[in-house]
């Protein structure tokens, strides 16, 4: 097994470092490029004085619109090298959602891929970006305008004025969670963090020399930049991405990648367990599967099927993309595992008293090092104090704990609905039902999906004497939402049920049998990835 170094705390170190111990060694590949090691330093090197030219500098932010593309790390170890810090945006994000983390997050300048233009056009005057690039052409629909410079313009070999090397306790990147109650979160994540959770990755992940870690999630998620990225430039071994998952070709790209190490979320999972079976299944080396929510039902299967091995984890942007997470070598199907080495874990009741083992009760963690968790919500002093209670970072899921320390996820606690490997928060969904001129009040709540986690559905009381469609109301949530939140079902209801103190009773319309629900499919509305 492969041992991470342990001396980087930084990612402008940790890329310098690498390119001196590694060369010309593959570090990441894509489709249509790869990158060595030495490359990797250098080109971000030419970026980050690129970035110096045009005024970035410490602690400025850039956002990122970008596929996975190989401008991406390129971007992001350019401006570690340059103390500022990355802002990567979910590329399903438009309307209201994109506005609202742009000008949350008030970048100094964006990157984006020219295929999504047509996105950010709608926004663009309302937040006022100071500096744009484009990173790729557009294919179709609205193109940037000729004015806006291109990404690949921007690299220079005339070095930028000096900055010093990022503190451990620096931000690195800004990700944003959905909020239960309130707009998304930024969640600032320090340079320590980056890297205390992918070596501890490492570790638990049967890693050999010659092991080649493959992802088709997207980088702007903490999974594909902290368990296949970062991960895999810790040990000196190459990570490879596919811009976009496709279960009926995954197994047929993962070899083509030469991938051993696969990253899969329990959708995922699920969709290419039910694909149809054939010779490509087992044609591939990968022989370990990271998972997130494999049912003990499912888990066996999948692995006879594809000849891998199921390593199952739990993990969240603030406390590390793995906190908890099943030793290689001690295994329990149905169990996310044992907490790293970073954090201490524990199950406690709603006053934060510990519960016995076997008994329900919410996760909460901390760090055992400084800055190896999330530093706090930007601009959220009261959301960060919410989430940090009695010395406890509060996960807001239920588990429970064996008498070996073996954690087992239960459900959540709180309303945040994950669908396809997507938290969404109930939140955004209806604050755009809501704007609809029929609909008086709407409640978005999970239900069970065939393919694991949830699908959404909408509640919706309409306005006295209005009327509306259910085409018109999907229809409506598809131009107005990124496609992971555009609710799959929906039912229109007389009353919103309410506590007495006028809180929509989620639990009750959960729990609710008898009405008619309308299924989006049905209507044969498509939803438009970017």
């Amino acid at each position: 097994m492969l041992a991470p170094d342990e001396e980087y705390h930084d990612l402008a170190t940790l890329v310098r470092g690498k390119a001196r111990k590694n060369g010309s060694r593959v570090a990441v590949r894509f489709d249509r490029r790869s990158i060595s090691y030495a490359d990797l330093d250098r080109e971000s090197e030419r970026i980050a004085n690129g970035l110096g030219a045009a005024g970035i500098g410490p602690g400025d932010r850039v956002a990122a619109f970008l596929f996975n593309t190989p401008e991406f790390p390129l971007l992001w170890f350019a401006l570690a090298k340059r103390r500022a810090v990355l802002v990567p945006l979910n590329t399903a994000l438009k309307g209201e959602i994109l506005r609202y983390e742009l000008a949350d997050s008030s970048p100094r300048a964006l990157v984006i891929d020219g295929r999504l233009w047509s996105s950010y056009a709608p926004v663009r005057d309302a937040v006022h970006v100071g500096r744009e690039w484009v990173a790729l052409p557009a294919a179709e629909g609205e193109a940037p305008p000729s004015d806006v410079p291109r990404f690949s313009d921007l690299p220079t070999d005339r070095p930028a004025e000096a900055v010093p090397a990022p503190r451990p306790s620096d931000p690195a990147a800004i990700l944003y969670t959905s909020g239960t109650t309130g707009p998304p979160k930024g969640a600032i994540v320090p340079h320590e963090k980056t890297l205390t959770t992918p070596r501890e990755i490492g570790l638990r992940s049967r890693l050999t020399p010659g092991a080649v870690l493959f992802s088709a999630l997207p980088l702007f998620h903490c999974n594909a930049q902290e368990m296949t990225l970062l991960t895999a430039l810790l040990n000196d071994l190459p990570a490879a991405f596919d811009e976009r998952f496709h279960a009926s070709a995954y197994w047929e790209t993962a070899a083509r990648m030469g991938a051993t190490h696969v990253s899969l979320l329990i959708a995922m999972v699920n969709v290419l367990f039910k694909q149809p079976p054939k010779g490509s299944d087992r044609t591939h080396a990968v022989r370990t599967a990271l998972t997130a929510g494999a049912t003990k039902a499912v888990w066996p299967e999948f692995e006879r099927r594809f000849g891998v091995t199921i390593i199952e984890l739990y993990g969240m942007t603030e406390c590390g993309c793995t906190t908890l997470m099943n030793p290689p070598d001690a295994i329990r199907v149905g169990s996310v595992g044992t907490p790293l080495g970073f954090v201490e874990a524990d199950v406690v009741d709603d006053d934060d008293r510990p519960v016995p083992a076997g008994v329900r009760g919410e996760l909460v963690v901390r760090p055992r090092r400084p800055f190896t968790m999330f530093s706090e919500y930007l601009g959220k002093p009261e959301k960060t104090v919410e989430s940090w209670r009695n010395l406890w970072f509060h996960t807001g899921d239920y588990v429970t704990r064996d008498a070996d320390g073996y954690y087992y996820f239960v459900d959540r606690k709180k309303d945040v609905i994950r669908r396809r490997g997507e938290n969404l928060a109930p939140y955004d969904v209806e604050s755009v039902l809501n704007r609809h001129p029929a609909v008086f009040e709407s409640v978005v709540v999970g239900v069970p999906s065939p393919l694991g986690e949830e699908d959404v559905k909408a509640f919706v009381q309409l306005k006295p004497g209005a009327t509306a469609s259910p085409r018109e109301l999907f229809e409506f949530c598809a131009e107005h939402l990124p496609f992971f939140m555009v609710p799959q079902y929906l039912e229109f209801i007389d009353e919103i049920p309410k506590t007495a103190n006028q809180k929509s009773q989620r639990f009750v319309l959960r729990q609710r049998t008898g009405g008619t629900t309308y299924d989006r499919e049905s209507f044969g509305i498509v939803l438009r990835r970017p």
